[in-house]
């Protein structure tokens, strides 16, 4: 008999090994005082098992029966959602075969239980899984006497490794062996841990971006649908611990701590200064059991997921007259053909956008649309990727094919055409502006039926707005006509003048040769820009001019004055400086963003000429009287008609005296 206790109480002690609180699931062998066990039918058991985090240290060893607050670790919480499922493997009548005979073998949990799953065929019954609740408890009541194999069917997200198989006795034995236990109370413990990640934001051109907002989700183990995850995980389970905070501070970080084990996913949601958020991308990862995160096939301990987001830009320029160089501003005449450049960069993922359009709209210019040519590297782009449409501003819109875009991801688009300056142009400080703006897809999303999960399922597109514009100044010069009468002058009205520039040969309508007026080189070309008549006040002015010199040939002067000998050289050399606002905030702007990137806000004329004021050019010019014969009538023809007389009369003396010279 004592031999046969003594293989009991090895039976009894088989079975987990429990760090938080462990009991031996056979406690220790009967005693010689111990009572038999109550082999009445009706007599049940009730296994209660407590599930809570390890904790810090060690807590009591377990006894069987229920423990009080001070056989706790410190830190040790409940652990809601473990699942235990209860195998029946050895009957009343097996387990009192085991304490009434000397077996030569003791049941071991190995023999019912492979890879942690219970063997085939060797459970009796099976008790459903019950799971812990909120107080980590999970009560198995009504339990006929036998054995029993305990198994953790579910293990909840925030446990890194499951508690091994155990197998219990109903009942068991009290821990001094003197008496036996129906009412059962386990407490396993499990080991729980919680990933973390983080995730960096830049721009196109590796500046941090604060601000971005992104949503965490997680795979449902039941469905395969996503969760929404807004708090840290706990033993209670997901969405039970501190808000977690979804959006990259000033360095472009967002750091997500308190994620229990599972598969999860970050998707942007929002971002701003004109970045185009890509909500249909998500960026998948796992949090393994050893807490470590798993991302594109990589497992690492310290796993940071790396965002960038695109954002295009536009730039536009002006090529100067006189040297070619391109730039902000520069001055032309009226019906010059002003070259014009706007540089986009393409975004690399523009073939995920919806919109993709560049618009040009003059001030007092008209866009020649037959002169727009898109290249890439030098190369044509292809014109399936766009198409092209004059507006009624005298602009025109580039709406270009994001789909077909694909070798264009990434680069630089150069669009150059030709405007022609309007008679109604600005012979001011404001200028003739000429802007353009680049509308483009704020969101890319996803629909309901791709993604339902998907917080950007069917959201707004959105445009954002980038503007820049050039300007265009022209300029005048005006003509002082003035009479010189003694010691005094006086304004001169209908004097004309031909107001005359040279060009290049071959230019539309120029002159050369015998057709060019006198004064001017008959070798060169040039071209008449216009006809001038000064006022009453002796002026004329003309506007539309870019600096240059110019040639006044006058043709028509008042009566008793002469004619210029030769043209006057006029010389418009107007000096201005810009002030500009550049600026690369972003505004609210309808369903979108917009950048206005530079405005000229002042003009200022800094010429040294002091003829040259506010981009005009005063040109005096001074006729003076000719030669003027007596009037009809006066002392003057009296005079002139004696002398003609007198003359006459010495004539015919003449005559007659060389008559008597030859008689003789």
């Amino acid at each position: 008999m004592k031999r046969m206790k003594k293989l009991l109480t090895g039976l009894l002690t088989l079975g987990m090994t429990l760090s938080m609180m462990t009991m031996t699931a056979f406690a220790a062998g009967p005693s010689a005082k111990m009572p038999t066990i109550d082999t009445n039918p009706a007599k049940t058991g009730t296994v209660t098992i407590h599930k809570y985090t390890s904790g810090n240290g060690t807590g009591s060893v377990g006894n069987g029966k229920e423990a009080d607050a001070n056989d706790f670790p410190t830190g040790a919480v409940p652990l809601k959602g473990a699942g235990f499922t209860l195998y029946k493997v050895v009957d009343k009548d097996g387990m009192e075969a085991y304490y009434n005979t000397n077996p030569t073998s003791l049941p071991a949990v190995d023999e019912y239980v492979d890879a942690g799953s219970i063997k085939a065929g060797v459970a009796l019954e099976t008790i459903a899984q019950k799971e812990t609740d909120a107080n980590g408890t999970a009560t198995f009541p009504n339990l006929e006497l036998g054995f029993y194999v305990v198994i953790e069917t579910t293990v909840p997200d925030a446990v890194t490794t499951p508690m091994d198989p155990f197998l219990l006795s109903v009942p068991m034995t009290t821990a001094d062996g003197t008496d036996w236990l129906y009412d059962i109370h386990v407490y396993p413990k499990n080991e729980t841990g919680y990933g973390k990640i983080s995730l960096e934001k830049t721009g196109v051109n590796g500046e941090k971006i604060l601000g971005a907002e992104f949503a965490l989700q997680k795979k449902s183990d039941t469905t395969s649908s996503w969760i929404n995850i807004t708090q840290k995980s706990t033993a209670q389970g997901d969405n039970t611990g501190d808000a977690l905070i979804l959006t990259t501070d000033v360095n472009g970080l967002i750091t997500i701590d308190g994620l229990s084990k599972g598969e999860y996913r970050l998707i942007e949601t929002s971002v701003g200064n004109g970045y185009i958020m890509d909500g249909a991308t998500a960026y998948e990862f796992t949090v393994n059991a050893n807490k470590k995160i798993t991302y594109k096939g990589v497992e690492s301990a310290n796993t940071k997921i790396e965002v960038t987001n695109e954002r295009p830009d536009l730039t536009k320029e002006v090529q100067k007259k006189n040297d070619g160089a391109w730039g902000r501003d520069a001055d032309y005449s009226i019906g010059d053909e002003i070259p014009y450049r706007i540089t986009v960069d393409v975004p690399k993922n523009i073939t995920k956008l919806k919109t993709f359009t560049v618009t040009d709209t003059p001030t007092n210019l008209t866009d020649d649309v037959d002169s727009i040519e898109i290249k890439c590297n030098d190369a044509a782009v292809e014109t399936t990727a766009y198409t092209t449409s004059a507006t009624t501003e005298g602009g025109f819109t580039i709406a270009f094919t994001p789909a077909n875009m694909t070798n264009y991801a990434g680069k630089k688009l150069v669009i150059t055409y030709n405007a022609t300056l309007k008679d109604t142009a600005f012979n001011t400080t404001v200028g003739n502006q000429n802007a353009a703006k680049l509308e483009y897809s704020k969101n890319i999303t996803t629909d309901a039926a791709t993604d339902p999960d998907n917080p950007n399922k069917d959201k707004e597109e959105g445009k954002n707005t980038i503007e820049n514009s050039a300007v265009v100044y022209t300029f005048a010069v005006k003509i002082v006509k003035t009479g010189e009468d003694g010691s005094t002058y006086k304004p001169l009205e209908g004097v004309k003048f031909d107001l005359y520039q040279e060009v290049d040969a071959g230019t539309t309508g120029a002159i050369t040769g015998a057709s060019v007026p006198a004064g001017l080189d008959s070798a060169k070309s040039w071209k008449r820009i216009t006809t001038l008549k000064t006022k009453s006040d002796g002026t004329v002015t003309h506007k539309g001019l870019s600096n240059g010199t110019y040639y006044l040939v006058e043709t028509e002067t008042n009566t008793g004055y002469n004619l210029l000998k030769k043209p006057i050289e006029v010389t418009l050399d107007v000096q201005y400086t810009i002030t500009q606002n550049t600026t690369s905030s972003w505004v609210e702007d309808g369903n979108g963003q917009k950048q206005v990137k530079s405005e000229i806000t002042e003009t200022t004329f800094t010429s040294a000429d002091s003829t040259t004021q506010q981009g005009i050019k005063v040109q005096t010019v001074i006729n003076r009287k000719g030669f003027t014969l007596p009037t009809t009538g006066g002392i003057g023809t009296f005079v002139f008609t004696f002398a003609g007389i007198a003359m006459m009369a010495a004539a015919v003396i003449l005559l007659i005296t060389g008559k008597k010279k030859k008689a003789e």
